[in-house]
């Protein structure tokens, strides 16, 4: 299977890496706005094309697109009528992206996108009761680096930097937390799309003190209560993004070929 990398920070390095090993993908396009040597990259060997921009004719030649880069681009791979093809799978982490496009995602009849656990766990459990939610939140806690640059800090008085203990500085719903904090709380939409309740409320919470990204979901109804605590290490590179996030696609590719699938 053909795959495009939409992306290559962080995550699009360590999926690319990954993807080169295992025999039954291969890497046909990465995409990028900044300049890449393939020398200085170690993709020397490997016929990979890169770009600059997505293209119709890219969408057209690859059976994968993997979305690593940011909600903006998802609402670009939207706006692409190749991208709803028989067999086209679009594989997206910026699922903020996804949240603010519900409409053009409805339109979508034949592409099958799939969204990754990302970096919580128990949404496979979320979705299976949705139909007997009453009540579910989220409650995100990360060290006050890891929310630097959020759109929500433009118009606060909040300093990250003089926090000392533990503190909420957000609520809200999960169409704001999207808006406000699009690169830290991807996992605000994965939940909504797996519980489909509108009424999800988000708590972020700011502590000095955590050594890891930490998502609390509870969520209670008829089939009685959910409770579920990921605590992950944010990725090496970029402490904004937890690592599970990342292996989560891995997951993802993984079983596409696998014989026994766990859902």
């Amino acid at each position: 299977m053909k795959i495009a990398l939409i992306g290559f920070g962080n995550i699009g390095k360590y999926l690319a890496d990954w993807i080169f090993t295992n025999a039954s993908f291969e890497l046909k396009y990465i995409v990028s706005r900044k300049e890449i040597a393939k020398e200085t990259c170690g993709f020397k060997n490997h016929p990979v094309q890169f770009k600059k921009e997505v293209s119709a004719d890219l969408i057209n030649d690859v059976d994968i697109i993997i979305e690593c880069a940011t909600k903006d681009v998802v609402t670009q791979l939207l706006k692409f009528p190749e991208i709803d093809q028989s067999g086209k799978k679009l594989i997206v982490i910026s699922t903020g992206g996804l949240y603010e496009n519900k409409m053009a995602l409805s339109q979508l009849k034949k592409c099958e996108v799939i969204l990754p656990v990302g970096a919580i766990a128990g949404l496979d459990a979320i979705k299976a009761v949705n139909d007997e939610i009453t009540s579910i939140g989220l409650r995100t806690t990360k060290h006050p680096k890891s929310l630097e640059g959020a759109p929500f800090f433009e118009n606060s008085s909040i300093d990250l930097a003089s926090i000392e203990t533990s503190q909420t500085i957000w609520k809200g719903k999960v169409s704001e937390a999207v808006k406000e904090f699009p690169k830290n709380i991807n996992v605000a939409a994965s939940l909504y799309f797996a519980s489909k309740c509108e009424n999800l409320m988000i708590e972020i919470v700011a502590d000095p003190n955590a050594s890891s990204n930490m998502h609390e979901i509870t969520c209670e109804g008829g089939f009685g209560k959910i409770y579920t605590r990921t605590e992950n290490k944010p990725s090496p590179n970029n402490p904004k993004t937890s690592f599970l996030a990342i292996k989560s696609v891995v997951s993802v590719l993984s079983n596409l070929n696998a014989t026994v699938k766990i859902n």
